[in-house]
């Protein structure tokens, strides 16, 4: 399948009728080909349940010992950010996105790669590590005695305490850079959010693509 490119006049083939374009939209189908407001929320809240569960399983592991916690704490950092990271370059897509039927390619329209990728999601991934050392610094200072001596319920409680208030400010730029990234969408043509500007990319509709893109390298 040939991918959607972009000249540097911005014209574009329409993956939908084949035909020239320029801007958002064909002039033979009305075709939008940057991805707006509703597919990136469909995409959102797709990848947030699957994100939400994943959470849920972890918070449930790792208050079983202070070993255990150290051990989730980490396997989770590396599972949300390889979520974001991997998907994207290795596919240009998330979960969310292969429902959706979009795609993060590159400003030519070219698939993106690891740097592409890391770098789209540098901000959040910064903001997550500070977040996640906090947690692993206020577990090392647990004694493990202490920790496994406390109710179930009362574990998540004991680490909190040792957290510096600073994470619930980290914590809150983190929900406020994610929720600014639709309010970005709407001030430029290319529907481009601030991590697309960070990573040299742009969000596209291609209904061409399957939901489940990986079914490609097993055909003949």
């Amino acid at each position: 399948m040939e991918p959607v490119r972009f000249s540097k006049d911005g014209k574009w083939y329409c993956p939908r009728c084949g035909a020239l374009a320029q801007g958002q939209k064909c002039p033979q189908c009305q075709f939008f080909i940057y991805a707006g407001f509703i597919p990136r929320v469909i995409a959102g809240l797709t990848d947030g349940a699957i994100c939400w569960g994943a959470a849920k399983l972890f918070l449930f592991l790792r208050c079983n010992s202070l070993h255990a916690f150290l051990m989730i704490t980490v396997i989770g950092f590396i599972f949300y950010r390889l979520y974001h990271i991997l998907f994207v370059a290795l596919w240009g897509q998330t979960p969310g996105k292969m429902l959706a039927r979009i795609q993060v390619v590159r400003l030519d329209g070219s698939s993106v790669g690891w740097t592409h990728a890391i770098l789209r999601d540098s901000v959040e991934t910064i903001l997550a590590a500070v977040l996640y050392y906090f947690e692993i610094n206020a577990a090392l200072h647990i004694p493990a005695t202490d920790f496994s001596a406390a109710a179930l319920e009362q574990r998540e409680t004991l680490i909190k305490a040792l957290i510096p208030h600073v994470a619930v400010y980290l914590a809150a730029a983190s929900h406020i850079y994610v929720y600014s990234e639709y309010v970005v969408m709407w001030m430029n043509q290319r529907k481009r959010a601030i991590h697309d500007y960070i990573g040299g990319t742009v969000v596209i509709h291609d209904p061409r693509h399957t939901i489940l893109p990986w079914r490609r390298f097993f055909k003949a």
